[in-house]
């Protein structure tokens, strides 16, 4: 009875981040990679993405004080976080 009522929550939950547009569909499909055979399989993409993204971010912001920025560079790595946040 309790696992229902934390499922159902869970639910609204999500449903609200959607509704604000934190997640999209895109989480939602993440959800259904979900195995019993492998719970976390979830939570290691999404890990596996975030620290790539903040590494991409990173090397992002040494680009600030450069005096002359390459935005070849740039863009390349902004499309690296486009193309992982759209995988």
């Amino acid at each position: 009875m309790a696992m229902l009522i934390v499922k159902g929550l869970l639910q609204q939950y999500v449903q609200s981040l959607f509704d604000e547009g934190i997640v999209n569909a895109q989480f939602c499909h993440i959800q259904t990679l979900k195995t019993e055979e492998e719970p976390d399989h979830v939570v290691q993409l999404i890990n596996t993405y975030c620290i790539d993204v903040e590494s991409i971010l990173s090397e992002l912001g040494s680009f600030i004080d450069l005096p002359d920025v390459d935005f070849s560079k740039l863009v390349a790595l902004a499309q690296q976080v486009e193309e992982s946040s759209t995988l």
